[in-house]
């Protein structure tokens, strides 16, 4: 017995030894009471309360026992929620780290799917076998969905003396360290803070001032801190998102009837209480409610799983502990905030300094930055322009909000500036340009330490350091980086290799041309060996003086260059824990983390690397990932050029600063020839380069057969660790919407499946399956559907296609995107494929992507040559002046405003622009008919574009042809009035990627050059104003007109991939004309009738249409004989309940008379009677 410890057993006597056996030991002062538990397993409950009330039960599973799942969902049964459940489970599977599945661990597997629960487990070991000294999971914690972000599962590393790790499972409390102080923007008085700007802002001040970015800095924090309240730095234990006005004042009606009726008991006054209460309970429920829909609208596909899980955690008023406790320094221990801060920072500064570099580096380095760059010039240069407002103000416009840095100005804060304000600090850039004076605050960092994951983060060196940088110094930065990308890509200067961070470039380029490296040499019955290098701290390793020499021999000169190196110079950082500051500490080497110009600069310092790979060697790199691959029939033929590649590749290392991994650096040899073949023996930098079966590859994992089987259970089970989300929020009342629940599902979910999907998908079908179950699992939780409903129903029900489809649809819009850019690095891996008459001689042969997709694109109608290319624009784009674009009309809500006073605004238009002569255009679509027309004094120009066109191309066609009319007429003022507003605001944004927005301002700077003005203006559709008219009926006219060959942007082609796949899939559903959702739904599309304000009712609807409840269909998973009708003595089905049961008759003609569940479910209105019909009848909880 343990002193103040309570001990609850169950030990086994089935043959009178002792064996097995479980307890459960607590503290006598936790409150407790132990719950009897009728079952053939060794298991004993307790029921506890600690935040809240928990059952903890422990359980052991023998291996010998023959399991019966029912006996885990009998236990489960006699548990009071929320229950968590410990125990040796004895049992392999994937899911909690198991290399294997056996029969035990997918029987608890499926237990822990079918009664949705979640699983604590991280993967660690938890047993060590003291016979092989192997590692293996056995012990899993397991709990309700409710407690899965209350606690943290881990393992000590001790194993006491036993043959089991100890389990620690940590409940989350709040971090007891003080808190930086944040704005509260949303309760930031925005007037009063333009006011106090143009009162406390004195341009001749800041003239005369010494440091006149630090007197404009300190300006703005004393505005700010006027206008905008700020958050304490004491710890909160409840940070409550949902948590408003209405609720404050809730709560506190709430509490004042409750002392009330406390100081006078009555009837009267315990009824008024209970009724605040009530409403304080809505109040609460619906802004969490509304706080959370808030949050999931902004969600999109690069939301990570952790910021959902911190949102929910915060909605439920939890706090995440400080990730930094203590530290293991040189045989101490810290505990201290300023010393835990001193050391990272510390370990972050080793890790940038020269000291890191080998000492051949640092010989070059020292002789090299002996010579002195000279970037003189007369400015004269493009991008040496002074800065306009325009610049600045699309600088703003672009800038997401992000942490402040040690200025603590927010964007926000900028973007509020009054414009007599932003022309200030407009002046004040360009005086830091044109002088070359960089204010010293800007060198300086704040670093947010984030531990690594899997990591032991008791070791500095297991922290990834995130930078904040001044948003004032961040938003110059956009400024100049857009200028000297601008100047990099128009020249050509960077390497086609790279496709990081470089616009129409993503890593599906490398995953397409790498798999069809492999696969031309599978068909060629060639080895193919890449090599995958990982450079060691790139960018905090990457040499200062190293980025100048390059932006010198890429010509670049003036202020640009001699910006860039001031703005490298002199960095330093303080480490951030909580409001806890270290010492500074200096950045010797290295790109600043977070900084706008550090992605590029880095691409500039490793463009050279692809001029060491030899003729007939590829490669790719995105941002610092560098591959390389060659294939041939001879492997020392392979050997012998690779080597020589990588003999270049080390003396480029060595020569620039950087150090490759010899770990992580792997190489991988491809091959499905048979018989054995020797793997290729290759060195970097005198070491052996490792050879692998498998390795992650721009985030796909890749195996020597490229079957993809690691990257699927990978994947699969990734997948399965974020559908907990939906689990936890499928079971709260305020998240647990089917349109909140579909659109998280999309985002966090499908996005994975998505990610490579068009390259892993060429795997065996029956490989592919194992994604399928995430796919509908994901559905049926957002549903809320029965778990025997057919697959079919769910996608129809969702309205989400299969898989399948979906990688169809996502391979055709990459094809169509690739074909608009003939340049582009995957061209010719697409539409020139090698190897195509081999192909079609071995069908049974996996074929490349470019093969691939080849009949996917005929079958959906598009070609190639109808696909417009996507422009790069000659002119500098900051030198371009938008067009005057007049949307004053728009202020008028159509809705709200009469034809009547849309005619006199426009007369008063006119009025305004009384000498320039009017143009009218329009675009017209019906159905696969596209037209557009422009009306001219003169004369009426039509055309019909191709059936692809979007009714926006259209719009802009128009708009065109006015310019084309425009540029061959003696006039020289027009003024171009059109009713699409997205086309004013396409061109008044400058979207020049778009062809025909391209071909617009080509001919806007033509008009220029000849001295002509051209205005253009919104007018609303249809309020009898003559032109728009005349421009509206020729555009319908021109539907008729032959097709013109016109080039669409490829853009244009997403929705005609929709109809496509869409089509497909109809036809698939026409086919399953015995499903029960067929009858209801013959024909696809979106259901806005399903999106119910309960989530319940919204479940019971769902599963009457699909027809599988847990009433009429639980017999199926617990193989029973099908229930039937006690009435009718006919199987028990949801038709027979909502239409043909007599017995219910006399009920179901009180709500509605329908003969069929089509007719029932076809009209909205009578949705509710349907529910109202279920709950009288009672058989609306049982579904």
């Amino acid at each position: 017995m343990l002193r103040h410890f309570v001990a609850y057993h169950h030990f086994a006597n089935d043959d009178g030894r002792a064996h097995g056996g479980v307890s459960i030991f607590l503290n006598g002062n936790i409150p407790q009471s132990k719950v009897a538990l009728n079952s053939p397993l060794q298991a004993v409950a307790v029921r506890v309360t600690l935040h809240v009330p928990i059952t903890l039960c422990s359980v052991y599973l023998p291996p010998s026992l023959h399991l019966n799942p029912r006996d885990l969902d009998d236990l489960v049964a006699q548990l009071p929620l929320p229950f968590i459940i410990t125990g040796d489970f004895n049992g392999h599977h994937s899911l909690w780290g198991s290399p294997d599945d056996n029969n035990r661990g997918k029987q608890i597997a499926d237990f822990i799917n079918i009664n949705n629960l979640c699983l604590l487990n991280d993967d660690s070991p938890t047993y060590l076998h003291p016979a092989t000294a192997s590692f293996s999971s056995l012990d899993l914690t397991i709990c309700s969905p409710v407690l899965f972000q209350d606690f943290t599962w881990r393992v000590n590393e001790d194993l006491c003396g036993s043959d089991h790790f100890p389990i620690l499972i940590d409940n989350n409390g709040p971090s007891p360290v003080e808190r930086p102080q944040r704005w509260k923007l949303h309760k930031a008085d925005w007037a009063l803070f333009e006011s106090l700007c143009l009162f406390s802002f004195d341009p001749k001040e800041l003239e005369d001032a010494d440091e006149p970015m630090a007197l404009f800095t300190s300006i703005l924090q004393d505005v700010a801190e006027q206008a905008i309240p700020k958050t304490t730095t004491e710890p909160k234990r409840f940070n409550k998102p949902w948590y408003n006005n209405d609720c404050k004042s809730a709560l506190k009606e709430r509490d004042r009837m409750l002392r009330r009726l406390e100081n006078h008991p009555s009837t009267e006054n315990l009824a008024a209480y209970q009724m605040v209460r009530a409403k304080a309970r809505r109040t609460i429920r619906q802004a969490k409610k509304s706080s959370w829909q808030g949050y999931v609208s902004r969600i999109n596909s690069r939301t990570s799983s952790k910021s959902v899980w911190d949102r929910i955690r915060r909605i439920k008023g939890k706090s995440s502990a400080l990730s930094v406790n203590h530290l293991n320094v040189d045989n101490s221990t810290l505990t201290t905030f300023p010393d835990i801060a001193n050391s990272l920072a510390s370990t972050f500064s080793f890790n940038s300094s020269s000291n890191f570099s080998s000492d051949a580096f640092r010989g070059i380095k020292q002789q090299q930055e002996k010579r002195r760059l000279n970037f003189k010039s007369r400015n004269d240069e493009c991008y040496n322009d002074r800065f306009s407002i325009a610049e600045l103000r699309d600088s703003l416009k672009r800038a997401r909000d992000t942490a402040t840095g040690p200025d603590e100005i927010h964007y926000q804060i900028l973007k509020h500036l009054p414009y007599p304000t932003l022309l200030i600090l407009l002046d004040l850039f360009n005086r830091i340009w044109v002088d070359g004076n960089f204010p010293p605050s800007w060198h300086e960092a704040i670093i947010i330490p984030i531990p690594k994951p899997g990591k032991d983060h008791t070791n500095p060196t297991n922290y990834r350091p995130i930078a904040l940088t001044s948003c004032i110094c961040k938003t110059m930065e956009r400024l100049i980086n857009r200028r000297l990308v601008w100047y990099l890509e128009s020249n050509n200067l960077i390497t086609d290799l790279q496709c990081g961070f470089r616009s129409q470039r993503s890593t599906l380029d490398h995953l397409v041309r790498f798999e069809t490296f492999v696969r031309d040499a599978f068909i060629q019955k060639q080895h193919l060996v890449a090599i995958f290098f990982d450079l060691e701290k790139a960018y905090d390793t990457t040499w200062k003086y190293g980025i100048m020499r390059d932006l010198h021999n890429l010509g670049l000169r003036g202020r640009l260059p001699i910006f860039i190196k001031n703005f490298l110079e002199d960095r330093s950082f303080k480490v951030r824990l909580g409001s806890i500051f270290s010492d500074p500490f200096p950045q010797e080497m290295g790109v600043p983390q977070g900084s706008i110009l550090s992605p590029t600069l880095f691409a500039i310092k490793i463009n050279t690397i692809p001029t060491c790979l030899k003729r007939g060697v590829d490669g790719s790199l995105y941002v610092d990932d560098f591959q390389m691959c060659y294939g041939s029939t001879s492997m020392q033929t392979i050997e012998r050029q690779l080597q020589l590649c990588l003999n270049s590749i080390q003396r480029w290392a060595t020569d620039n600063g950087f150090r490759f991994s010899k770990s992580k650096t792997v190489c991988m040899h491809f091959c499905q020839r048979r018989g054995l073949h020797p793997d290729p023996e290759l060195t970097l930098d005198g070491s052996p380069i490792p050879v692998v079966d498998e390795t992650k590859f721009l985030g796909l994992i890749f195996d020597k057969k490229l079957s993809f089987i690691p990257h699927i259970k990978t994947l699969k089970k990734k997948c399965l660790k974020a559908l907990n989300i939906l689990r936890v929020l499928s079971n709260t009342d305020w998240g647990a919407d089917r349109k909140v629940l579909l659109r998280l599902y999309r985002a966090l979910i499908r996005s994975k499946l998505d990610y490579g999907c068009i390259v892993y998908g060429s795997a065996r079908e029956s490989y592919l399956k194992e994604l399928d179950t995430i796919h509908n699992q994901g559905l049926r939780i957002s549903l809320g559907a029965f778990r025997t409903s057919p697959v079919q129903s769910l996608y129809v029900e969702a309205h989400e296609p299969s898989l399948h489809n979906r990688r169809d649809k996502l391979a055709l819009q990459y094809a169509t995107k690739i074909a608009s850019m003939p340049h582009h690095i995957s061209f010719d891996t697409i539409f020139r494929p090698y190897h195509e008459h081999l192909y079609s001689l071995k069908t049974n042969v996996i074929p490349s992507f470019g093969i691939r997709i080849q009949p996917l694109l005929s079958q959906a109608g598009i070609s190639q040559d109808s696909i417009a290319n996507t422009p790069f624009f000659e002119t500098p784009p900051w030198s371009i002046s938008p067009p005057m674009v007049d949307l004053e009309l728009t202020k008028n809500k159509k809705k709200d405003t009469s034809s009547t006073v849309f005619q006199s605004l426009f007369r008063e238009l006119r009025s305004k622009y009384g000498d320039y002569s009017p143009i009218y255009t329009d675009g017209s679509k019906d159905d696969d008919r596209v037209a557009s027309a422009t009306v001219t004094p003169s004369e009426t120009i039509s055309v019909r574009l191709p059936p692809a066109a979007s009714i926006f191309t259209a719009e802009l066609q128009a708009i065109c042809q006015a310019l084309e009319f425009i540029q061959s007429s003696s006039s020289l003022k027009y003024i171009i009035f059109t009713d699409s507003l997205s086309s004013l605001q396409a061109i008044k944004n400058k979207q020049l990627a778009h062809p025909l927005v391209a071909d617009i301002y080509r001919l806007l700077l033509s008009h220029e050059f000849n001295g002509k003005d051209t205005v253009f203006c919104w007018l609303p559709s249809h309020v009898d104003i003559k032109g728009n008219d005349q421009a509206d009926l020729a555009a319908k006219s021109a539907l008729d007109l032959p097709v013109s060959k016109f080039l669409l942007p490829y853009t244009d082609f997403k929705s005609s991939i929709t109809c496509f796949i869409y089509d497909r899939w109809q036809r698939s559903w026409d086919d399953a004309d015995t499903n029960k959702l067929h009858h209801i739904k013959p024909l696809l599309g979106d259901w806005p009738s399903s999106y119910k304000t309960s989530r319940r009712d919204e479940v019971v609807l769902c599963r009457s249409r699909i027809g599988h409840t847990f009433l009429t269909h639980i017999f199926i998973l617990k193989r029973e004989p099908q229930p039937e009708c006690i009435h009718c003595h006919v199987p028990l089905t949801v038709k027979h309940i909502l239409i043909e049961c007599n017995h219910l008759k006399f009920i179901r003609s009180k709500y509605y008379r329908c003969q069929s569940a089509r007719q029932l479910f076809a009209q909205p209105e009578l949705h509710d009677k349907v529910l109202a019909f279920l709950k009288e009848t009672n058989f609306y909880s049982k579904f």
